[in-house]
């Protein structure tokens, strides 16, 4: 059945799609995720997730209580095939609750989460996102940066070549346009990234890292380039977000 074919035949659609945000990894939920959110959840007994066993914890640490062996779980990664996506929301379009997590962080940010709202949306289902944590976010307000106009690029490009033409132009873009540039890379390619900027880019352009945002091991530091070739970190497996001005 057609997307527009199910809004039709329902036109009062009672069931949410709950947008449940997730420890960035500080180990401190209550830090991190409202207690509100817990009786949301806990009302819930149906999720789209990424991977089954780490929702899992993710919700045991924000008190979701129910037994999991009576909790339907639908995978939604890179494999996951856009044609399964509206089967997924079967029950929310038949009226019940379903909540969507990620693996860290807010849903639907550098994840494939936004096609699950995309089709919520197609069909009348209410989309209700709860207070959670941003990496991004945080990583932007504790830059010092313009917070007025930004733009996230997501994950730059693998191969070096394309990576070092696509850093010139975002740094070009910061200064034409007054604008923050926010990115990120895989945990293991970050001092590759890092090595890239470095090299690449002018000596007075500002450049932030934000890593183990919310951990005992957080790290935000802003500096022209020129200073941060005096003493480079190491990122390597540590979840980073890059930030030129």
């Amino acid at each position: 059945m057609k997307t527009s074919q199910l809004s039709k035949s329902n036109p009062t659609i009672t069931g949410k799609l709950i947008l449940i945000p997730v420890s960035l990894g500080s180990g401190f939920v209550d830090k991190e995720i409202p207690a509100g959110n817990s009786r949301e959840i806990n009302q819930l007994d149906e999720f789209i997730v990424e991977n089954v066993r780490t929702a899992r914890r993710s919700l045991r640490a924000m008190g979701y209580a129910k037994d999991f062996d009576s909790v339907k779980f639908h995978i939604l990664d890179k494999q996951t095939h856009a044609e399964e996506i509206p089967g997924f929301l079967k029950n929310a379009i038949n009226g019940n609750n379903i909540g969507l997590l990620s693996e860290a962080g807010s849903p639907c940010i550098a994840d494939p989460g936004q096609q699950v709202v995309k089709h919520a949306h197609s069909n009348n289902i209410t989309v209700v996102p709860l207070v959670g944590p941003s990496s991004i976010l945080l990583a932007l307000i504790a830059s010092g940066f313009n917070g007025q106009s930004f733009v996230f690029h997501g994950y730059l490009p693998i191969e070096k070549n394309q990576r070092i033409r696509k850093i010139r132009e975002i740094e070009l873009d910061a200064i034409r346009n007054d604008r923050t540039q926010i990115f990120m890379e895989t945990p293991y390619r970050n001092n590759a990234l890092l090595d890239d900027i470095i090299k690449n880019s002018g000596a007075d352009t500002q450049l932030c890292i934000a890593c183990d945002l919310t951990t005992e091991e957080e790290f935000i530091r802003t500096l022209s380039i020129e200073s941060w070739k005096k003493n480079l970190p190491d990122l390597n497996k540590r979840p980073a977000i890059f930030l030129i001005y």
